[in-house]
Parts: C-alpha cells; structure tokens; sequence
C-alpha cells in the first residue's frame, strides 16, 4: 500500500512540476515585475557562475564561490549546473527551486508515513500531510521562483528525514555520515535555515539520550575548568586570540574607525577581518589539541559523533577561515539584520506572522486552524510513534518561535520549516479517524479515511489564490514586467566592451544578469548608485566625478519612477543624474527609446570622438 501511495505522489508532483515549467516558459514576464527583488541577485550569482565554468575559468569560478558569504554557494552551484546544461535562459532559474519544493512535499508524505506501523494509518498520515503541503499557496510560489526557500525547505526536511533513519539504527556509521553531509549542504545553502535545523536536532538527541551524558556533566566541567587553570592562560594561541578579540570588541564599541598605513587611510570598522584572525588562532589551537589527542576524542565522541564531526563540524569550522565570513554569519543570523526602523514587539510580530500563515500559505483561514489542530493532536504523540519522533515538534516550536522573535519580519522566513506541521497535522488526522474507525473492517476504515482526505483536497483546490499568498511569496500580480525594460536596453549592449548604466532605481542586479544572459558572456557592466545622495545637488556632483574618471565608452541612463525607498527622493536624485549628463562633454546623446509601460525613458550616451581615456 506505501508503495502504491509513493508512486501517486511521484505521479502528482512530476504532473504539477510540467504545468509549472510549462507556464514559466510560456509566461516568463509574471516573475521579473521588480529590479530590487532578491531573484535578480541569485540568478545572476548562478549566472555569473555559469559563465565562468563555460569560459574555462576555474579561478574566476572559485572567486565567485569565496565571494558568496550572506547567500552561500550551494544554490549558485545548482543553478549554474542547469544553466550549463540548458543554457543561460533565465526561464531556467525557477528549476532549482522547483526540484526543491517537489523534494520536500515528497519527504514530508515519506516522513509522514514512517511514523505509523499500520499500514493504513500510514497511508493516511502521508496523504494529510502532502495535501497540506501541496495546497499551499505561497509554498508553492516560491517554489516556481528563483530563490533559496525551495532548496533550503528540501534540505530541511531531507535532515529530518536522515535523522529519524539515524534513530532506528544508531550504530550504522553511514546513516550519520549521510544526516552529517545534508546538514552542511543545509549550512552552504542558507546559514538560518541550518540553525533552524541543528539545534532542534541537537536539542531532541540530547533529550533523547539524556541517560548516557546527563551523568558525566558535572565531572567533564571539573575537569576543563582545572584544564583551563593550568594550561589555557599559558598557551600563546590562546593569549594572541583573547587580545585580537578584546580588540575587535574595543572597534565595536568605538564605532568607526580608520588608522593611516603608509600614507593611506585603512578603515578598522567593521572588524570582520580581525574576526577571522581572533577565529584562525582558536582554530588553529584546536586543530593541534585534536593531533595530539585524537584517538581519546575519536572514542568518546562514538560512531554518531566521529561521523557529524568529521563530516559537517569540520567542513563548517574550516569555511569560517575565509575572511569576513564568519562576522557575516553572525550578521546574518543575528539580530542586526533587519531594516533600521524596526522595533521589536513579539504580539504585533506573531499577529502578523499568523495572517501569512493563515491566508498566504494555507488557502484559507480555516485550513490553517485545521493544520493547526490537527497538528496540536499529533505533535503530543509523537514520542511515542517512532524513535527521534520529537525532533519534528521541537524543529516545529523552535522555528516558529524564531520566526516571531527575530526582529526581521517576513512571511516567506517560513518556507523552510512549516513543512514540520503538516507533518503533525498528517499525524493528528490519522490518530483522529484511527480511533473514530477503529472498529470497522480494514476495507471500510481505508475507504473512510480515503473519502476524509479527498474532502480536504477538493475544499482547498477549490478555492483561490489569495492576495496574501502573492505578498508572502513576494510576488506582483500587477504592473510593467522589468524585461520589457531590459528590451529597451539591450540592442546596444554586446558584452564586446564595458557599458555602465545610471538610474534612480535602488541597488539592484537586474541590468547585469539580463547583459551577461543576452551576450552569453561575462560582459563588464558597470554600475554607479545613488541612492545615498541627499539632494539632487549631491547626486549631481556624484555623477560629474564619476563621468571625469569612467573608462566606459558607452552609459545607459534609465529615466524610470522609483517607489523605494521615497518616490521624492528617488526623483530628485533622477534630476540630479540629468543635470550631469547635460552638463559634461565627454558623451554625446544618441538614441533615446520610450518604454511607455513603466513609463520609462532609456538614453544611450556615446564617447565622443577624441573624448580620450582618464
């Protein structure tokens, strides 16, 4: 029977992936309707990776990878890998994400399933929960995007999966190697998502198997307090990280800082690169405690231990030796990254993270209060179902904790973990009919069970997309799409010399992907921003030094209407930009083409003959 229901569900997802490539190909405009949205940047880091392998340059490649710190690699590298095969199309961008969102609605009906020993109960746990998962809106939006929840939601739920493996068999060395290589996949895919995902684990194993550590605290902290007494305070390692890292608090708390260094001005703020030094020496430290006591530690650590260790702390704790990449990580999951207005205020924030779980990714408010109750009635009995069981309500609780407690408030921050409720909400239904049917015939309770869960899917195909869904998504439904822009643009770009482009429009990867994809090569655009000019008078002059010192030959000057951050600001900083071209000599003004859509006015401006080089 769970043979039969693993083929349907690979039958449904390989039916509803086709409709959704088939749509993005047809309809490749809906997606791109923002140049400031996130898609534009992972598309071109992809891109550009892409790029690099087909122009046979390695070093470039592995230059981009270094440079991916806030996003890490892991989505770069999937993308990259379907742009070589089918071309750089970004029609193509969504598949990474797509392959993602399939991945998980399967591991959450197979997780689902191994919770019961019942045939039939499995069954019915596994189809709640993938009608749930399936259902839902904004989940599936992003799924159909170019951006990391699709992946980072499959990793998840492929950690969970590897876990509970794990758990059923705690002596075979492999399981764990396998829990250990998803989890550091997970960290290279996006550093919060791997929190989200290891401390539950950490936290669920440890309860778990509190009889067999629980014991030896209190003499392993006897015993490294009397290490650190007789041999810490001694080891110059140890010395040279405390006075790197009490300096890197010092710059912290100063604030800005800059020191002269043979006649130039170096900037100490923000420390991230005496981060890493203060980081490398305690590495370092460690890796020699790890040399000379390595048969001690191999054994205490166990088979789980050596396999997670060697197979995900190590990779992770190297990758910090790179600079900067350690404060990012830190920034990033922190609570410093969120917008300088926001204030915490954990009511308001749950308030709001209920509307896009309510309306955006479930259909309705009254399918997520199901999830919700269903998923209450399951989550209680999961301890007793399967061994590791509790790791999904703890990752549930804790993630969604985290979602409202970190002052960065987004409904799509919870892509990545809300596949946990529909998993106890699979669980909570099957419990529920097990016992409401538990006297009738195996025929009877099947087809009962089966007619309740075909109830659920048609009440929720049935009804619509909501706007929220869309806002969780971070998806227009309306407006320009920003390639009819770039067709403006892109007849006088060929990748076969630098073009610069100027615009009011805020920070944004957009020109430089579409570029790159057009010419299939790594053209030099450059970019000039504006968008920390004042005045139309500071953006004027921004522009001019800028013009006297540009070694381009060719400027793109996009006139289009900014909303972000001040529609005011952004048009005098616009006024600002024409003010300088009007001014200077060193380029001429050609063709000027109107994209009535946004509206938009494109100018090209030319290096005038005998202009010459800065």
């Amino acid at each position: 029977m769970e043979l039969w229901f693993t083929a349907a569900m690979a039958l449904i997802l390989l039916g509803f992936c086709a409709a959704t490539v088939i749509h993005g190909f047809v309809d490749s405009d809906h997606l791109w309707r923002d140049v400031r949205h996130d898609r534009n940047s992972h598309f071109r880091n992809g891109l550009d990776l892409a790029l690099a392998l087909r122009s046979f340059d390695p070093l470039g490649a592995l230059a981009l990878l270094e440079r991916a710190k806030v996003w890490p690699p892991v989505h770069d590298v999937v993308l990259a890998t379907v742009l070589l095969i089918g071309g750089p199309d970004h029609r193509l961008g969504m598949l990474p994400s797509l392959v993602g969102w399939a991945a998980t609605v399967m591991l959450v009906g197979l997780i689902a399933c191994r919770l019961f020993a019942d045939p039939i109960d499995r069954v019915t746990a596994g189809a709640v929960a993938v009608t749930f998962a399936l259902a839902s809106p904004a989940f599936r939006l992003l799924g159909a995007d170019v951006m990391l929840e699709g992946l980072g939601a499959a990793l998840t739920a492929l950690s969970l999966f590897a876990y509970l493996r794990c758990e059923t068999a705690p002596n075979d060395a492999r399981r764990w190697r396998f829990l250990a290589l998803t989890l550091t996949l997970l960290f290279f895919e996006k550093g919060n998502y791997w929190g989200l995902t290891a401390v539950p684990l950490a936290l669920a194993y440890a309860y778990d198997h509190r009889g067999t550590w629980l014991p030896q605290v209190p003499t392993r902290i006897a015993q490294s307090l009397r290490f650190v007494a007789r041999h810490a305070w001694r080891d110059p390692l140890i010395l040279a990280c405390l006075v790197v890292t009490a300096a890197v608090l010092a710059i912290f708390a100063h604030g800005p800082l800059a020191v002269e260094l043979f006649g130039h001005d170096v900037s100490l703020y923000p420390p991230g690169n005496l981060t890493t030094v203060a980081y490398a020496l305690l590495f370092w430290r460690g890796v020699l405690a790890w040399r000379r006591h390595r048969a001690v530690v191999d054994t205490r650590l166990g088979i789980a231990g050596r396999a997670l260790f060697y197979w995900h702390v190590v990779p992770v704790a190297a990758s910090f030796l790179l600079p900067k990449r350690l404060s990012t990580f830190l920034w990033f999951v922190g609570p410093n990254n969120a917008p300088g207005t926001a204030h915490y205020n954990p009511w308001v924030a749950a308030q709001v993270q209920w509307m896009g779980f309510a309306e955006g990714f479930h259909v309705a408010p009254w399918a997520g209060l199901l999830a919700l109750i269903l998923a209450g009635v399951g989550a209680g009995s999961l301890p007793r179902l399967a061994p590791g069981a509790r790791s999904i309500a703890v990752l549930l609780l804790l993630s969604a904790a985290a979602v409202v407690l970190h002052p960065q408030q987004q409904w799509r921050f919870q892509a990545s973990w809300l596949f946990a409720l529909w998993i106890c909400s699979g669980v909570g239904a099957a419990m529920l009919l097990g016992r409401a049917a538990s006297r009738l015939p195996a025929r009877l309770r099947l087809s009962a069970n089966a007619a309740a869960v075909a109830l659920l899917a048609v009440a929720q195909a049935a009804a619509p997309i909501s706007a929220t869904a869309y806002m969780a998504a971070i998806q227009r439904r309306d407006g320009p799409s920003d390639l009819e822009l770039a067709a403006a643009y892109l007849p006088f770009t060929d990748g076969s010399e630098p073009v610069a482009f100027l615009s009011s429009l805020n920070r944004n990867d957009f020109v430089r992907w579409t570029v790159r994809e057009r010419c299939r090569c790594r053209a030099v655009v450059e970019q000039l921003w504006i968008d920390q000019a004042k005045s139309r008078d500071q953006a004027r002059r921004l522009v001019a030094d800028w013009i006297a010192t540009t070694s381009v030959r060719r400027i793109v000057v996009i006139d289009a209407p900014d909303t972000y951050p001040n529609a005011v600001m952004a048009s005098e900083r616009m006024a600002g930009i024409r003010d300088a071209m009007q001014s200077q000599v060193r380029f001429a003004s050609g063709a000027k083409i109107a994209v009535p859509s946004f509206p938009a006015e494109v100018t090209i401006w030319q290096l005038r003959e005998g202009a010459g080089t800065p």
